[in-house]
């Protein structure tokens, strides 16, 4: 991740081990706020600072306690996508779905969000690139009809993951829950026992929004896992380690790029001592 958080690896690489004399507290405070960390965390970080017994190791261990990471749901599985429009969540899905094809599973797509028909244009142009089916029908059509046959469709193809693409208004749209609600509910019935996982998208560069959508989101639908969009160089998206922090939602992936290869998974150590160089 070169220059990713190049900032704030700045900040850190400016504590000198064990010797706090000369800290401007207040100047990294603002640093760290700057990231869109809470007040709560930075101060977790920094708290131990103002009496000299914290060093860098210290920060880093710190900071890897606060972070919350898991592990992408093990085929056979389903996903449900979610997240406001512009989060990068259609981009995300042609991602996800490339990366479990690199790793030899076969992936089927439902093109969910029937609202836009630009939505299930993208789905059908990223999953041309990934190599994966999609599920598709007219737009207008009920999202939980498409994502019933999709589901069907995994079972009887015998495919290893199925991926299901939701329409993204905003997370206060009381319709939009309540149809989300809806879809998870049929979701969760077709897949006869398989594992059913609910993740949200979040755009890095919106910074403390992002935390009110996963915080609603997480109230009234229930999330799994996070993966972070638009880590291409952006340094607000120490917000995730308020969500982690505040809400106890896992980080499972990152997309760090517009590449359908630009995705990783989320390892919390990595992710802290990247921060550092």
């Amino acid at each position: 991740m070169p220059g990713l958080f190049s900032r704030l690896a700045s900040v850190f690489s400016r504590f000198p081990d064990n010797n706090t004399a000369s800290i401007d507290m207040d100047k990294y405070t603002e640093e760290l706020l700057g990231m869109d960390m809470s007040l709560s965390v930075v101060d977790r970080l920094l708290g131990d600072l103002k009496h000299g017994h914290t060093g860098v190791d210290d920060l880093k261990n710190r900071m890897k306690d606060i972070l919350i990471s898991s592990q992408l749901c093990e085929p056979r599985c389903g996903i449900l996508m979610i997240g406001i429009n512009g989060g990068g969540k259609t981009t995300t899905i042609g991602k996800l779905g490339k990366w479990y094809g690199d790793q030899g599973y076969s992936v089927i797509a439902a093109a969910g969000d029937t609202f836009r028909a630009a939505a299930i244009e993208q789905l059908i142009i990223v999953a041309e690139r990934a190599g994966f089916d999609i599920v598709k029908a007219m737009p207008k059509v009920d999202p939980s009809s498409v994502i019933h046959d999709a589901v069907t469709a995994y079972r009887a193809r015998g495919k290893d993951v199925v991926i299901a693409d939701t329409a993204g208004r905003l997370h206060t749209n009381v319709n939009l829950i309540n149809e989300l609600k809806k879809i998870k509910s049929v979701m969760h019935r077709v897949m006869a026992g398989d594992k059913l996982v609910t993740y949200l998208t979040l755009d890095a560069t919106i910074g403390k929004n992002s935390f009110q959508q996963a915080k609603l989101f997480n109230e009234h639908i229930g999330v799994d896992g996070i993966i972070i969009t638009k880590l291409d160089g952006t340094a607000r998206a120490g917000i995730i380690f308020t969500i982690c922090e505040e809400l106890k939602i896992p980080i499972v992936g990152m997309g760090t790029g517009e590449g359908i290869d630009d995705f990783m998974l989320f390892d919390k150590n990595k992710f802290v001592e990247s921060l550092f160089v």
